[in-house]
This record gives C-alpha cells, sequence and structure tokens, in this order.
C-alpha cells in the first residue's frame, strides 16, 4: 500500500492487520510516515493488528521513540488495536529494544514476538 525505501506498510485485509516491514534506517519524517499512514488505516478499517518486522529493523532515534511515545501510542491505544506482534530473530541485537516495548505495550494490548525464521 505505501512502499518506500525506508519501509513497506500493508493492510492485510483478510487478517484484519497491518503490516511495517522496515528495510533500512531511517528518522524523522520517513520514520514518522508510516505510523501516520497506519494510523489513518486502522480508523478507517478498523484494523485491531499491527505487525512490525524489524528482520531489517533498527534502533530508533531518541527524539523518534518519544515522538513514538507522545504522539501515536495514545492514539493506538484508543482506536481498535487490540494486538501487537513483532517479527524479530532471537538472535537480534534489536531484541532488548523490542522486550521493553513488549513489556510497556503489554499493559495495553496482547503482545506477540515471531521468530522470522519461523514466520
Amino acid at each position: 500500500m505505501y512502499y518506500t525505501k525506508y519501509y513497506t506498510l500493508q493492510h492485510l485485509k483478510e487478517e484484519n492487520a497491518i503490516l511495517l516491514e522496515w528495510k533500512q534506517f531511517c528518522k524523522g519524517k520517513d520514520y514518522q510516515e508510516p505510523f501516520r499512514y497506519g494510523l489513518e488505516l486502522i480508523k478507517k478499517h478498523n484494523i485491531t493488528t499491527w505487525i512490525t518486522d524489524t528482520t531489517n529493523g533498527f534502533e530508533n532515534e531518541e527524539a523518534d521513540t518519544m515522538w513514538l511515545l507522545k504522539e501515536i501510542m495514545p492514539k493506538f491505544i484508543d482506536s481498535s488495536l487490540g494486538k501487537i506482534v513483532f517479527v524479530i530473530s532471537d538472535d537480534s541485537p534489536l531484541m532488548g529494544e523490542i522486550l521493553g516495548q513488549k513489556e510497556a505495550l503489554e499493559k495495553y494490548f496482547e503482545v506477540e514476538l515471531i521468530d522470522d525464521k519461523h514466520s
């Protein structure tokens, strides 16, 4: 649905889900874009699941993490979303960051980690 050199964002109609696949590092507007598009799709289609494929993911810039927590997460919490899935390998260098996000998100959503080798 949305394709850039940084990410692919798709509406998976059969699963009533959004799939965000990171392709390479980005920050600022390029990082924020897929979340804004995804939020529009969530509202339009009452999406229940958000999937982030971190296979080619990266550590966020602190400013982007703060933006995500302050601007997007409250809107996700107040939406039809009920589940967040991270596609990540057990040996990913991002595992620590994702486990921290999982712990915080579990207060509001069902959160699942799926090994990218078995997805």
